[in-house]
Formats: C-alpha cells, sequence, structure tokens
C-alpha cells in the first residue's frame, strides 16, 4: 500500500476515535480541529521511517502523540477534563484494536507463529468499518449505562441556566462540563462558569468599572470596589487550575438559579455560584455557561 494511502486510512480511524471519544462523554468541539487532530496523529507515522538509532524518539513520540492529540482536537480547559478525554481514548483505541484483530481471525486469515511470536497479517479494510461500525453501535447501545452508573451526561438538549442576581434576571444557554469540578472552598457549592459578557448586566456597575479596565482583574481595585457595594458578600474566589496554569475566578452568589429543560425547571437556589471568566468562550459555541458535574447529581436526587 502506497505511504499516501497509509497516512489518509490512518487519518481517517483517528477522526473516527476521537469523534467517538467526544460522543460518550458529549465534549463538543469543531470539525476543523478533530481534522487536526486526525492528521497529526496519521502524520506520526512518517517518524516509523526514521533510522532505526531515534528508537527513543519513536517512543517517546508514541507516549506524547495522544496527549497531544487530545489538545488539539478539543482544547480541554481543566486537567481532569483531558485525562477523562484521554482515558475514553485510549479505550476506544484499544476496542477498535480488538474488534479488528477478532474480525480478523473470524475470517479466517492465515496467521503465521514464528519463534514464539504471531505475525499477523494486515486487516482488511472491510474488517476496520465493520469494528467501526459495531463500536459505534456498542457505544449507542451502552450509553444509558453510562449516564447512570458513571454520570458522564446529562441530557444536555434545550439547557437553559437562569440567574437571578442584584434584583435581575436572564437565562444562558448551558452546557454540562464533564470535567468542570469546581468548588467554593468556603461553602463547598459547585461552581458554574460563565463569560463576563453574558453576566455583564446581572453585575453591579462598581464591580463592571474593575472588570472592564483590564484583561486581569485588578483584585486591589476590585477589592475597594466591593466596600462601597451593599451585597458584598454575595461574592467570593474560586480557585481553579487548568492546563494554562492556575489561579483565581470572581465568583458570585445569586439569589436564585433554576435550571431549564423542555418547560421543565429544577431550582438550585443557593446551591450553586457562578464562576466569571474573563475571556469569551471558543467562537462557535452554543453554550453561554458551562455547569458543574454535580449539576447531573442533583438534578438526579431531585427527579428521583
Amino acid at each position: 500500500m502506497y505511504l499516501d494511502l497509509v497516512i489518509a486510512l490512518n487519518a481517517a480511524v483517528n477522526f473516527f476515535l476521537l469523534w467517538l471519544t467526544g460522543l460518550i462523554i458529549h465534549q463538543k468541539t469543531t470539525l476543523k480541529r478533530l481534522v487536526a487532530g486526525s492528521v497529526l496523529g496519521a502524520v506520526f507515522i512518517l517518524v516509523l521511517l526514521l533510522p532505526s538509532g531515534s528508537s527513543l524518539f519513536t517512543w517517546l513520540g508514541k507516549t506524547l502523540l495522544p496527549p497531544v492529540m487530545i489538545l488539539v482536537s478539543f482544547r480541554p480547559r481543566l486537567v481532569s477534563q483531558g485525562i477523562l478525554l484521554l482515558l475514553v481514548f485510549y479505550f476506544c483505541s484499544i476496542a477498535m484494536g480488538g474488534l479488528v484483530l477478532a474480525f480478523s481471525l473470524w475470517g479466517r486469515y492465515p496467521v503465521d507463529f514464528s519463534r514464539g511470536i504471531y505475525y499477523l497479517p494486515a486487516p482488511s479494510l472491510f474488517c476496520l468499518l465493520f469494528a467501526g461500525i459495531f463500536l459505534y453501535f456498542l457505544v449507542r447501545w451502552l450509553q444509558p449505562l453510562l449516564l447512570e452508573k458513571l454520570n458522564f451526561h446529562l441530557p444536555s438538549v434545550d439547557l437553559q441556566l437562569e440567574i437571578s442576581f442584584c434584583g435581575k434576571s436572564k437565562k444562558l444557554s448551558a452546557f454540562l462540563d464533564t470535567g468542570n469540578m469546581l468548588k467554593e472552598p468556603f461553602s463547598g457549592s459547585p461552581v458554574a462558569v460563565a463569560a463576563y459578557p453574558v453576566v455583564e448586566e446581572l453585575l453591579p456597575p462598581e464591580v463592571c468599572k474593575v472588570l472592564n479596565s483590564s484583561r486581569k482583574i485588578d483584585w486591589d481595585k476590585l477589592e475597594k470596589a466591593l466596600t462601597g457595594i451593599n451585597n458584598a458578600a454575595r461574592f467570593c474566589l474560586v480557585p481553579y487550575r487548568s492546563l494554562q496554569g492556575e489561579g483565581f475566578l470572581l465568583g458570585f452568589k445569586p439569589e436564585n438559579v433554576k435550571l431549564w429543560q423542555k418547560g421543565r425547571n429544577i431550582n438550585f437556589k443557593g446551591k450553586i455560584v457562578i464562576g466569571i471568566q474573563q475571556e469569551q468562550f471558543a467562537s462557535g459555541t452554543e453554550y453561554e455557561v458551562l455547569l458543574p458535574m454535580e449539576v447531573c447529581r442533583f438534578a438526579g436526587r431531585q427527579e428521583g
């Protein structure tokens, strides 16, 4: 098989595995990112053609390649989210490889045994295609189990979070972020993350003035601004750690929070904090606030 065909086939398999990873844990991304991640993984096959003296580099590349593919394809915001994506990607890869091997053996392809090693022929395109289809339907069949036992997903169709603060109320389109495990350190309340522009109208003018002054929060100015407002006690600091570093988000405790879905609502009064992210979410995203996993568990208890 020509090298360009090998790379193309490898890219197609990588794309399927990355797409399936996002499907399992409902991690949104874009087609461009998936293509970039899959092509990056496919091009690595060229490293295998380097001289044998580069075995250390080859093994280093094999170790670093999956995390890099995950970073390029999904851009996880938190370390825990990246680890979850990586583990699911490994699971999909191993399952795909096992299915291809099983279908190859069932197809009675000749197996060569020499010096204690089994030598298998390259799998046919039929085996790859059939294994992919089988794995896809297997994931679809297991989704209820993942939802119930592993809390991978709160059905995120038409989710909206209604936030009431400082006498104002606003509904934001929401998405359950499986990697969001942030908590306010003193109360232990889970934290939903929203970009500053979408919650600006809910905040006191004194706070908005500080947040608008620069891309990074001047905590000294913010402290002075909070001393002049009545509901300063409703603001807090939320520590976070992400792939880009660590720091603090400014958070506030709404008077009331409701989660809406298809006419139904769940009240989270006093049970959730809104963390303010200075920059906007990535362009093309359809959500305005990222919900923590604790929302899924609380919703399950409410409905149970």
